[in-house]
């Protein structure tokens, strides 16, 4: 079984004034959004709010559902892009403190999760698959002649010599961070900004890897 892809924009304009218009169409969603709700948001007031026709709008887009897409794939873009800049300096804790780097992964993969559930939670837990911030991150990062995630994770892990099984360790481990971070999606969204629940998802992981960490009380 396949997972339920979103809608897309209709067709992708050329001229200025159309992109102009798609560009006027994406602003307004965010607007929407972020001052009113998601429960307020309809292809009529994005129309409203955008200055255009409901039926310039439908030229582009099929409903609201594929305006949202549009505005995901910029944010996940934006994200990815803010993620490599973290990166490196998630690379120079790296050679300094096992749990100091680890809760900057944590830190980083929450932020990331919360900036698109808040956008329109509903939407994003139908189709979070289709918006997968790891895979934007890795394939920017390949694209820069960077390691991908993966890769990098069993190397420095190999450095710091941690417990565990050198060949199973790694994907244990982001299986196990991204694991609770999703169910705590799904789940109870609001843990993710909690520091007491990082400060535990952090332990949990220094205890596999045989290293001393803070536990929060």
């Amino acid at each position: 079984m396949t997972d339920k892809q979103p809608p897309r924009a209709r067709k992708r304009p050329r001229q200025s004034r159309s992109q102009m218009t798609m560009r006027a169409i994406q602003e307004a969603c965010l607007k929407i959004l972020a001052n009113e709700g998601a429960d307020k948001l309809t292809t009529q007031r994005i129309a409203d709010v955008a200055g255009v026709n409901i039926a310039s709008l439908y030229q582009y887009f099929p409903n609201k559902e594929a305006i949202l897409s549009d505005v995901y794939e910029a944010r996940v873009a934006e994200l990815a892009q803010q993620a490599a800049c973290r990166f490196r300096d998630i690379q120079t804790l790296a050679d300094r403190s096992v749990a100091d780097t680890l809760a900057a992964i944590i830190d980083m993969e929450c932020e990331q999760l919360l900036a698109l559930q808040q956008l329109d939670p509903d939407f994003f837990r139908e189709y979070q698959h289709s918006f997968d911030i790891h895979q934007r991150v890795d394939e920017l990062t390949q694209s820069l002649d960077n390691p991908s995630w993966d890769d990098w994770l069993g190397q420095w892990l190999d450095e710091q010599h941690c417990d565990g099984h050198p060949r199973l360790r790694g994907p244990l481990l982001r299986q196990t961070l991204q694991g609770n971070l999703r169910g705590a999606l799904l789940e109870q969204p609001s843990l993710l900004a909690d520091a007491e629940y990082r400060g535990e998802l952090l332990a949990l992981l220094l205890r596999y890897l045989g290293h001393d960490g803070p536990r929060l009380d």
